[in-house]
């Protein structure tokens, strides 16, 4: 099991308690640890990364804020029951919606690096554990106001230096479709409310346990490849969604 934490970097920006409460939202996702199934107490987590029981407590935390799981006093904290997915018609470039209702949009870079995928990653992305992933983490504005923290994960394979371009200025889907040629096939993703931690909320410029939305979204290329795996935390209040039905004759 500790291979799934594998890739936790301690020299990396994004704060520790951060990376290992994802490393726990994924596993979760992925089913590796099904519900009221005990998840690592504190006292192992420290035992396998070597950290503190304050990391660990607070990663275990946010975990059930967020209504990933539950605890049991006197026998640790368990997997929660998932919650109903829903399906939503969005558009898959951020700025492209943005733009088209005629909003000011900019991007902040937290982080780009290219990462050797680890085994959470590789089932996301469908690709080998030798392959490397980029990993882009940007904070959105919408007129001068951050609105989303948005972390992508991208086989480098599909997308051969694409680490060398300037995430602030770029969209990121209009570079893969011009200048990669790749040619997007379908999106399924995920919305739930969550409370946002204090490393989300000191980007957003909210209080930390404030409600946002948390989207999960895996994008597919026409080949059926796996072409990006995202996970955006947005602001509950300065966010909302619609969908648009239509009648297809069918019950």
């Amino acid at each position: 099991m500790i291979k799934y934490f594998e890739s936790i970097d301690k020299n990396s920006i994004v704060p520790y308690y951060y990376q290992l409460q994802e490393v726990l939202e994924n596993l979760i996702d992925q089913g590796i640890y099904e519900p009221d199934q005990k998840l690592p107490s504190e006292n192992k987590l420290r035992e396998w990364l070597g950290i503190s029981r304050h990391t660990a407590q607070r990663a275990l935390k946010h975990l059930v804020d967020r209504g990933y799981a539950y605890r049991i006093q006197g026998k640790g904290t368990f997997v929660a029951n998932k919650t109903i997915k829903y399906s939503l018609v969005t558009n898959l470039s951020f700025s492209a919606e943005m733009l088209g209702m005629n909003k000011k949009v900019r991007s902040k870079l937290i982080s780009a690096e290219e990462i050797t995928a680890h085994s959470l990653i590789t089932k996301m992305l469908q690709t080998d554990e030798k392959d490397k992933y980029l990993s882009i983490q940007r904070l959105r504005y919408v007129d001068d106001i951050p609105i989303s923290l948005q972390t992508s994960y991208l086989p480098v394979a599909l997308v051969p230096g694409l680490i060398s371009k300037n995430f602030e200025e770029i969209s990121l889907f209009t570079v893969i479709k011009e200048e990669y040629g790749l040619e997007i096939g379908e999106a399924a993703e995920t919305l739930q409310t969550v409370k946002a931690t204090e490393y989300e909320a000191q980007h957003l410029e909210i209080k930390e346990g404030d409600a946002v939305f948390l989207l999960e979204r895996t994008t597919k290329l026409k080949t059926g490849e796996i072409l990006e795996f995202v996970k955006t935390i947005l602001r509950g209040d300065r966010g909302k969604f619609y969908v648009e039905f239509k009648d297809n004759n069918e019950i």
